[in-house]
């Protein structure tokens, strides 16, 4: 038995998994890691610069 580290697209990782199940693979763990728009996103928030919301219907009505 061998484990591997890798690194994927976002959009590629259904595709993946959908290998590993058919070759008898399975995943250990799992890291999920903002792209760079979700991290400047989270500093502005961070900084007092974002908008407060009540629900997801309301951010929904801004965009």
């Amino acid at each position: 038995m061998i484990t591997l580290t890798i690194e994927l697209p976002e959009e590629e990782t259904s595709f993946f998994k959908e290998f590993l199940s058919k070759i008898h693979g399975k995943i250990i763990s799992e890291d999920r890691v903002p792209n760079a728009e979700t991290i400047k996103a989270m500093e502005e928030l961070k900084s007092g610069k974002g908008i407060r919301v009540g629900s997801v219907d309301e951010l929904m009505k801004l965009v």
